[in-house]
């Protein structure tokens, strides 16, 4: 069995595939990665850009990874272009991915599983995104497809877009760490000065309208116009010439983009992660998984997210999380309230803790995935959940 991916290694590893990858390599035996070659794809696409590296920064990758999981050189490959391949079943990510892969699938004749996360050229109601769609699931390849959102699972259903005993639900995502890499938890007034609230996200969009950064620094300002001891912390691709924020002085601290290792710490010390994210503003139909934020979550820290087409169906809000509406005061007034009662803001994000571990820790996703795998081939496990 292979992963094949246009982004794997990283050069300083994080994020879900990396964490997911890396436990294959630990779980199945004979699991290899395959690294894509740079693909274009065709013209019935609707968009334009290719995926994949090049081989030189592959080598490049691939060593910087070997510093931090030097055990698994041997199962990462390059996936060479005009060379045959044999694979008894290949698992790819998001459906722009795979819709470029699917050529290279066919004709090796491979059978493939794939999960359509939000994002990656899905789009809900978007008739190119659907072209691409059909055009995966009709393929005699294809055996099944791995959805981690309802209403993804709802869409495909409802528009006849793939046979039912073809999808397969998987709630929720990974989480990176494991419990044993979550820090004590730093609490307003008794262990630090401040009260922290962060945002953590890449930028795709221009002002990164998409996750509402621009409602994270409006909401930010307004808030250091009430109280002096709020902090503001962005990690990611935004700096200080995206949106102005020199009002905000040294409340404010960029990060950049961080590996693993920060974050434990670093969320740690947060009281509230804020993702005020808007759906559709990519490409049509465009939407984010929910809940975002989940690292953050499982360290400790209190979502405050929006859900504009109320996917959620696993949290309470102000029990586990706070569902916050895409308008500046209204985020300010719930930032507040819990700004002045933080044991009602401990408990919410104690609560959010328990149930983000139970719904996305690494094991019980993992064996989610390896369930729908041996559908199709016989693996043999190197460990098992329970001798973990």
């Amino acid at each position: 069995m292979v992963v094949i991916d246009p982004m794997f290694p990283q050069k300083i590893p994080f994020g879900f595939r990396n964490t997911e990858i890396n436990e294959y390599f630990k779980r199945i035996d004979n699991f290899t990665s395959y690294t894509m070659p740079p693909m274009q794809p065709d013209e019935e696409a609707w968009f334009q850009h290719g995926y994949g590296m090049s081989y030189s920064e592959y080598l490049n990758n691939k060593k910087g990874y070997h510093n931090f999981y030097p055990e698994n050189k041997a199962k990462i490959q390059y996936l060479k272009p005009g060379r045959r391949y044999k694979f008894k079943l290949a698992y790819t990510y998001f459906l722009a991915e795979t819709y470029v892969l699917l050529p290279f699938l066919e004709k090796n004749k491979i059978p493939f599983v794939f999960v359509l996360y939000p994002g990656g050229g899905f789009g809900l109601n978007f008739n190119k995104s659907d072209h691409m769609l059909k055009k995966i699931f009709s393929s005699k390849y294809f055996q099944g497809v791995i959805v981690t959102q309802q209403i993804t699972k709802e869409y495909l259903l409802n528009n006849n877009l793939c046979l039912k005993q073809r999808i397969h639900f998987i709630y929720g995502g990974f989480v990176q760490f494991s419990s044993d890499e979550v820090m004590d938890k730093q609490y307003y007034k008794k262990d630090k000065k401040t009260f922290d609230i962060c945002f953590v996200a890449g930028k795709y969009s221009d002002k990164g309208l998409d996750k509402g950064y621009d409602l994270f620094v409006e909401t930010a300002k307004d808030l250091a116009r009430i109280t002096d001891d709020i902090r503001f912390h962005v990690v990611g691709n935004f700096g200080q010439t995206d949106i102005d924020v020199s009002e905000l002085n040294n409340k404010v601290t960029f990060y950049g983009f961080q590996d693993k290792s920060f974050f434990p710490k670093f969320y740690a010390g947060m009281d509230i992660v804020l993702s005020p994210n808007r759906p559709g503003k990519l490409f049509p139909g465009n939407f984010d998984g929910f809940p975002l934020c989940i690292d953050a979550a499982f360290c400790g820290s209190a979502m405050f997210l929006s859900d504009e087409l109320r996917m959620n169906s696993e949290y309470t809000n102000e029990k586990d999380i706070v569902i916050i509406p895409l308008k500046t005061s209204d985020i300010v007034n719930k930032v507040m309230f819990y700004y002045h009662n933080p044991d009602k803001l401990y408990k919410l994000s104690e609560e959010g803790q328990i149930l983000t571990e139970r719904l996305m820790n690494i094991d019980h996703q993992i064996q989610e995935r390896l369930r729908v795998f041996e559908k199709f081939m016989s693996l043999k496990r190197r460990t098992s959940f329970n001798e973990r």
